[in-house]
């Protein structure tokens, strides 16, 4: 669920990129019918996921187990506190 207030703009989209381009799978965010890799900011923001709804996250590669609970935890929860720059 994501739980940034104003949902997956830039800003959102930047922290999520940054996380994700440290890790070598393929990750891809669905919502509404739309996909975006996750290591592109703009197909993020294109997203225009809305606060408290639901994403599908999929996670391919070596190191999936690894990225997979730190995006979750990223979008679920980090993203509702902006200031805190994770």
């Amino acid at each position: 669920m994501v739980a940034d207030p104003v949902g997956f703009h830039l800003r959102a989209a930047g922290r999520i990129v940054k996380l994700t381009k440290t890790f070598s799978s393929l990750v891809t965010i669905r919502y509404n019918g739309k996909v975006a890799n996750a290591k592109s900011i703009m197909g993020l923001a294109s997203l225009a996921a809305e606060f408290g709804t639901e994403v599908e996250i999929e996670i391919d590669g070596p190191d999936e187990d690894t990225v997979a609970p730190l995006l979750i935890k990223l979008i679920a929860e980090d993203l509702a506190h902006p200031e805190d720059g994770n």
